[in-house]
Order: C-alpha cells, then sequence, then structure tokens
C-alpha cells in the first residue's frame, strides 16, 4: 500500500496519459491503407498532444505534492460533530533506521473555540521491507507506525494512542513520510476525540547516532 499522496500522482499524471494512448490508437485503427502518408502527420499530432497533456498535469501534481508536503488534512469527530482542519507533524528520529521518532504536531480546526491542538508524543516505526540496511540513499519501505503521547487543547490536557500507515521514504538523516493516521484522544473533563488525518510527515531521521555507512562500505570493498 503506498501513501494516498503517491496514489493521487498517478491518478493525475497515468490517467490522461492512457486516455491519451487510447485515442491514438482508436485514430490509427480507423487509418485505411491509401492513408499510410498521412500516418507519420498522426505520429506528430499524437506526440505533440502527449506533451500538451503532461505539460497541463505536472503543474498540478506539484501543486498537491507541496499541499500535503506543507499541510495535512484532518478530520475530528467530538461531541457527535464533525470538524475540519490542518495539522502539521515534524519529527525527529533515533535508532538504526530512526525507527523511533519523538514527534511534535499541531492542529487548527475550523471552529469558533478551541481550534488549537498540540501534541508531543513518541511513535515507533514498523518497517515492512526485509533486510533493509541503513543507507546514505534514500529506501522506501511500507511502515505501519504505533504511538501514542500528551494532548492539549490550550484549556484541558489529554492522553492519546494512535496508528498510521504508509509508505516511509528515509535515508540515515531524512525523513520523509507520506501515509494515513487515525487516533484516539481522551481529554480530561472534556469530550474525547477521534480524528482521521493522512499527508506527509518530515522528519530528521536519525542525528544522534554515527552509522559509520562509509567505513562498513569501505571493508565490504575490501
Amino acid at each position: 500500500m503506498k501513501s494516498i499522496l503517491i496514489s493521487l500522482l498517478l491518478l493525475f499524471i497515468i490517467v490522461p496519459d492512457l486516455t491519451a494512448q487510447q485515442n491514438f490508437h482508436e485514430t490509427q485503427n480507423s487509418v485505411s491503407s491509401n492513408d499510410y502518408p498521412n500516418v507519420l502527420s498522426l505520429n506528430k499530432s499524437f506526440l505533440k498532444n502527449r506533451s500538451e497533456t503532461t505539460s497541463s498535469t505536472l503543474p498540478i501534481a506539484i501543486g498537491l505534492a507541496a499541499f500535503f508536503y506543507l499541510l495535512n488534512p484532518i478530520i475530528l469527530f467530538e461531541n457527535d460533530k464533525i470538524a475540519l482542519g490542518f495539522t502539521k507533524e515534524l519529527s525527529v528520529g533515533f535508532g538504526n533506521f530512526g525507527e523511533h521518532r519523538a514527534t511534535a504536531e499541531y492542529s487548527y480546526i475550523f471552529r469558533k473555540d478551541l481550534n488549537s491542538n498540540i501534541r508531543l508524543g513518541y511513535k515507533y516505526d514498523i518497517l515492512l521491507k526485509k533486510g533493509i540496511q541503513p543507507s546514505n540513499s534514500f529506501q522506501g519501505t511500507t511502515t505501519l507506525t504505533l504511538g501514542g503521547g500528551y494532548f492539549h487543547n490550550f484549556s484541558r490536557p489529554g492522553v492519546f494512542a494512535e496508528s498510521s500507515f504508509g509508505y516511509s521514504i528515509r535515508n540515515h538523516k531524512i525523513l520523509f513520510y507520506p501515509s494515513a493516521k487515525l487516533r484516539y484522544t481522551y481529554v480530561a473533563k472534556g469530550a474525547n476525540i477521534i480524528d482521521f488525518s493522512f499527508g506527509i510527515v518530515v522528519g530528521i531521521a536519525n542525528p544522534f547516532i554515527d552509522m559509520k555507512i562509509r567505513q562498513s562500505k569501505r571493508k565490504d570493498d575490501e
């Protein structure tokens, strides 16, 4: 399972391309044997239309990537009411792959009161790809994350538990984690919250441990 972001990007890029190819083949099949001198003209027209389609979808794909990188949509269920907003999580990792993460998250909810939430937490990324090793190069793997932490809405504190699923892309220093997250928050003397969010988590993968990747690689080469 890839992230929702990757699926959206593929949707915007692949579908127009397949449609253009289908239209081209249908037009080509309708050409009779006497019209072969026009095939070259058809090819040029097809390539031009394909280039124009790619040019029109590329800004959309870049815009979506930038949006999900900066802001993550969130849906809250609280007091039998639904609220929408944006949230952003930053993390600092430790461990061989930065799979242990300390996180900070701020959420802004579109409502009159209690529209700001903060969360401080601990997350553990379960990397589902077997046999990967710490590397300078980016590596991607399907990831399941479990975690929890402290919540405050600038009125009442609480605690939360969460799980998320996505496709993490990381090297020994940087983490990009497109994912979908489901969370339950217990609020002391207040309404409990269930929320769902999706987008890209960004963070520092592993700033505390020198994995000595270059030294290890040099020994393997010898």
